[in-house]
């Protein structure tokens, strides 16, 4: 099984799926979010401040990778362009690597090479490997590379740490180059080793192609039996052909050795599962070796001998072949278009904003739910005698009645919706606990004593006379039958006099017996009220003696605790009632 890579695919629509996120996390904080306004505004900048940055860095790699690839995707299509269009994906392509001047042999200056068994596209730049595997992905319709190979030139590599610091470089290179195409990238290592003197033929690759999870330490073993076969097969006539290619067998096997304590496990130690290693090969090119290489010092420390020094430094040979037997035993690889993973993702994105608005409408479906009980519960609790409580309790039910007959005649939110509604089943139990509701009964008229004015006053007098307390002591049993009670203590008179005259009188007499009353039952004259009315309320015509003695009298009246306002009288410690007004209550 491949290892899975954490990037996506090349032509991956990141920068549409972050738009498509982003209006799922806004259209949720506008119709469903049980948030208040406050935090759904943060929450609302937020999500378009990181839509805005990742647009901008999606846009900002999709600029690098055409800047960095441009000019290899031009030579490709030049190079293509005489074959027919299906060419592209029937044949191999291969992105061949290499540090320095190391690609001059197999490909000159060119940066497309064609070949019977691939495409050959060359990179020496580690930092644009994984812009230009993206863009061949593109250029393919989806089918990324088939594979990268690694061509190196034993006889120039002089320092280890040099060499070990580029392997490295292109480990890391080409597992990121994996992660843009959205697969392990198949790694095909081809080594070359330069022998002196003319070779009588082309020398073969031997090695190991299309094998899954080849080990180091096992490759110089197979490539010993490949370069054993090769010895034998040598024409028995030819004494010098047998000489020749047992001792490019000798060197070939060194070679596989030095890459398999040095190079390979590079590799296969760094790979952490972005490379995965295909192809192993060896070969000999024309050329002279150059003793103080590594492969150089490796074989000379096996075979004891030193190498001839190179006359005129190392060159590039001319003739330096692509590993092609290499590529032909590694699997082609499959389209892999990012649209259906996109579409994908996206319908998962959808999903998941769909539960979210699902667990917001049933959470706050419970707390509508939790509310609009809790307030008739809170309605039903407070006893009659207070309605005052009652009445405010009342207000918040009618509320709730309110608000679920408007979503039942204008549509239920989002925010309550998508078959959470439960709102509905309260409407009639809340319609019958208003109509339940009835008002307390209205207070029962306090009682009134009349007196006579003439038996506690003598005409024109508002001085009580010595036998009136006989009259006043049963509106005293009547006050102290009903403490809860305030007093209104009103004086009234005939209309002999001037209208003035009339109107002090009465509100003195109101007074004197107010402070009688006050003084006999302890009572605070806080809780009395006087008032004067003169002769404007008579009972009975002032024409005659009978209808004056009647219109002359004082009226002692119990009212509620209302706590109503009165004005304060201008004659004494009680407080006065404005004519006309009803008064209930006054401090």
């Amino acid at each position: 099984m491949e290892p899975r890579l954490t990037g996506y695919p090349s032509g991956y629509p990141y920068r549409t799926l972050f738009v498509w996120v982003a209006l799922l996390a806004l259209t949720w904080l506008g119709l469903c979010s049980p948030w208040p306004a406050g935090w759904n505004a943060f929450v609302a900048a937020l999500v378009v401040f990181a839509a805005l940055v990742a647009v901008v860095l999606g846009t900002k790699r999709a600029r690098l990778r055409g800047e960095a690839t441009h000019h290899v995707l031009d030579a490709v299509d030049a190079a293509l362009s005489s074959l027919p269009a299906d060419v592209k994906r029937n044949t191999p392509l291969v992105i061949a690597v290499a540090d320095g001047g190391e690609l001059a042999g197999p490909f000159g200056s060119d940066f497309v090479r064609i070949t019977d068994a691939a495409i050959w596209v060359r990179n020496d730049d580690p930092a644009k490997l994984m812009y230009l595997a993206d863009a061949l992905k593109r250029w393919r319709d989806g089918q990324g590379p088939d594979a990268v190979a690694y061509l190196l030139a034993a006889d120039q590599a002089t320092g280890a740490v040099t060499l070990q610091a580029a392997l490295r470089r292109w480990c890391s290179a080409i597992g990121e180059a994996s992660r843009a195409v959205g697969y392990p990238l198949p790694l095909c290592i081809a080594l070359y080793a330069r022998e002196a003197g003319q070779s009588p033929d082309d020398c073969p690759w031997f090695g190991v192609s299309g094998v899954e999870g080849m080990q180091p330490e096992s490759l110089p073993d197979i490539v010993a039996a490949r370069l054993a076969q090769y010895t034998y097969m040598a024409s028995p006539e030819i004494a010098d052909e047998r000489k020749w290619r047992a001792y490019r067998a000798a060197r070939l096997d060194a070679l596989s050795r030095w890459a398999g304590q040095l190079v390979v496990p590079t590799f296969v130690s760094t790979q952490r599962g972005a490379l995965q290693l295909a192809a192993l090969g060896v070969t000999a090119i024309e050329g002279r070796p150059a003793p103080d290489s590594l492969y150089g010092q490796f074989v000379s420390g096996i075979t004891e001998l030193p190498l001839a020094a190179a006359n005129g430094g190392v060159r590039a040979p001319r003739h330096c072949p692509l590993p092609e037997p290499l590529i032909r035993g590694i699997r082609p690889q499959p389209a892999r278009r990012a649209l259906p993973r996109a579409l994908a993702h996206a319908f998962i994105w959808l999903a998941a904003g769909f539960c979210a608005a699902a667990a917001a409408s049933a959470w706050q479906n419970r707390a509508l739910v939790e509310r609009v009980a809790g307030d008739m519960a809170r309605y039903k609790a407070i006893p009659p005698a207070q309605d005052a409580a009652r009445v405010d309790a009342l207000k918040a039910v009618k509320h709730d009645r309110d608000e679920l007959e408007r979503y039942a005649s204008a549509g239920v939110p989002p925010r309550l919706g998508l078959g959470f509604y439960r709102g509905a089943p309260l409407l009639a139990p809340l319609n019958a606990l208003i109509a339940g509701y009835q008002p307390p009964p209205a207070p029962v008229v306090p009682p009134t004593i009349e007196l006579d004015s003439m038996s506690l006053f003598r005409s024109g007098s508002a001085v009580l006379n010595p036998g009136s307390n006989r009259v006043l002591i049963g509106a005293l049993e009547m006050i102290n039958a009903h403490p809860d009670k305030r007093v209104l203590v009103a004086g009234h008179t005939d209309s002999i006099g001037s209208p003035a005259s009339n109107l002090k009188l009465s509100e003195a007499r109101a007074a004197s017996v107010r402070d009688w009353l006050a003084d006999a039952s302890g009572i605070a004259p806080t809780r009395f009220a006087i008032q004067g009315y003169g002769d404007t309320r008579p009972k009975a015509p002032n024409s005659t003696e009978a209808g004056r003695s009647a219109n002359r009298r004082v009226e002692i009246t119990l009212v509620p605790d209302c706590r109503d306002t009165f004005e304060e009288s201008r004659n004494g410690n009680g407080r006065s009632i404005p004519q006309g007004h009803t008064a209930c209550s006054f401090e």
